[in-house]
């Protein structure tokens, strides 16, 4: 296992952790009658959105590089 698929696996796994972490809190907040349930999508939509996106990003670009190089 080279370098490229050591950071892939582990961007990979901190991601899932990121997602598991995410919808936990957003279920929490859903189930507690003291949150609004519209501001927690309000707050929660931008940095997953982040969060996702640069994990799919690297692991694209990981890929992408790892086919040209060989």
């Amino acid at each position: 296992m080279n370098i490229a698929d050591k950071i892939t696996m582990l961007c990979c796994a901190t991601l899932s952790m990121v997602m598991v972490a995410t919808v936990a809190v957003v279920l929490f907040g859903l189930f507690d009658p003291q949150v609004d349930n519209n501001e927690i999508f309000k707050m929660i939509t931008p940095a997953f959105n982040t969060i996702v996106g640069a994990f799919v990003g690297t692991i694209a670009g990981i890929k992408i590089g790892k086919d040209n190089a060989g």
